[in-house]
């Protein structure tokens, strides 16, 4: 069988996406080895496509279909005109997998899979900007969902939005989860610690910690109003509890960064905008809690990263969330601060309580696996070719 893989979403970008597609790929790629794998790239302005793809097109059953159009024309051509079809352009395949919606055209005659990750700007357009509203309006992801011939959901809460606001036949959307990288687990080596700390200019201390873009969607208001709620209220239970947020800065996220500077406890917080993913384990095992109250998310990489980590987590009932989190994390309603403190101060004032839930995150973690995920995923190309 041929496989035609976009793999424009490997080209920049560090977010949820971009990850599911790295790892996955990884895994998937060696285990298709008895079929022929076409990558379609394309990067304007440049002689070459990211090192991922170039890595991946070392595999002798591999070939990367590297061209270099203007996105911009190539993303109206595509939405406008339907052309040029990427089947086309990567030689022929009999299936088209996508890891993420993009400005796409293909032939009639072609299966093709697609990840849908969310549906956030269905539900929450509030929370982007006027382009990424006109973005997804434009790509028109119901239409999507209706041509292609299978729809992979990383969660089942996803694939219920998916069913539900998009009309989708349930024996269409397949649930598969996203995996979990090794390379989170948690650090103990003091000198690597000390190493991190001083990098970022992070004090002893106990630490909250949010990870994730910072956009209003991730609710680090909340987390912020809760430390702070925290640091007023028991000035002498908490007064070495600092507030960590690590993540790029995001849309909308000016009036964020302004409330944490004029906070009373700003010398108590930090935020770090770039961290390179090697340095990511250490800085989940510094932290005493991780607070993730997002409003909505689709699978959630974070809270799996804590628990890899060893870290206790609290995150919001919503999305898929629960799902994700298998009772191992304190749940809040995401528009209650004063649940989120008070499920971080029994974290942070009881350590059997902290005790338990490093241990049940530590267990949940085995539930999901990148190997599983691309398993699963290359068994439904499979299925959409035979049928």
């Amino acid at each position: 069988m041929r496989i035609g893989i976009d793999a424009r979403v490997l080209d920049g970008g560090s977010g949820g996406v971009h990850v599911y597609a790295k790892n996955l790929l990884k895994h998937l790629i060696p285990r298709a080895a008895n079929h022929e794998i076409k990558l379609f790239a394309n990067q304007y302005g440049r002689a070459h496509s990211s090192g991922i793809a170039r890595a991946f097109a070392a595999h002798p059953h591999v070939t990367l279909h590297q061209y270099r159009f203007p996105n911009k024309f190539l993303n109206a051509s595509f939405r406008f005109k339907a052309w040029p079809l990427i089947d086309e352009l990567v030689g022929g395949c009999d299936v088209l997998f996508f890891p993420s919606m993009m400005y796409s055209a293909f032939s009639p005659k072609t299966k093709a899979v697609l990840t849908m990750h969310d549906l956030s700007y269905e539900f929450f357009p509030e929370y982007f900007t006027l382009r990424q509203r006109i973005w997804h309006k434009l790509m028109d992801p119901r239409r999507l969902c209706e041509r292609v011939s299978a729809v992979i959901a990383v969660s089942e809460s996803t694939r219920q939005d998916i069913i539900t606001h998009y009309r989708i036949p349930q024996k269409k959307v397949v649930t598969i989860h996203s995996g979990i990288d090794a390379a989170f687990r948690p650090v103990h080596d003091r000198s690597a610690l000390a190493q991190v700390r001083a990098k970022y200019g992070l004090p002893e201390g106990r630490y909250i910690l949010q990870t994730g873009t910072l956009n209003p969607r991730k609710n680090y208001r909340a987390t912020l109003a809760a430390f702070e709620r925290l640091a007023v209220r028991y000035p002498a239970e908490f007064s070495d509890v600092r507030l960590l947020c690590a993540g790029h800065r995001g849309w909308k996220s000016a009036g964020l960064l302004s409330a944490m500077r004029r906070s009373a406890c700003s010398d108590r917080i930090h935020v770090i905008h770039e961290v390179p993913a090697d340095d990511l384990p250490t800085l989940y095992s510094l932290a005493s809690v991780m607070a993730y109250p997002s409003f909505y998310e689709g699978f959630g990489f974070p809270i799996l990263e804590a628990f890899s980590c060893g870290i206790p987590v609290v995150t919001s009932t919503t999305s898929s969330l629960p799902e994700i989190a298998q009772n191992a994390a304190l749940l809040v309603n995401p528009y209650r601060v004063d649940e989120l403190e008070c499920a971080i101060r029994e974290i942070l004032s009881k350590p059997e309580e902290a005790r338990r839930l490093r241990a049940a995150g530590l267990r949940a973690t085995t539930s999901f696996g990148w190997d599983k995920t691309a398993a699963q995923t290359l068994n439904l190309i499979e299925y959409a070719h035979r049928h």
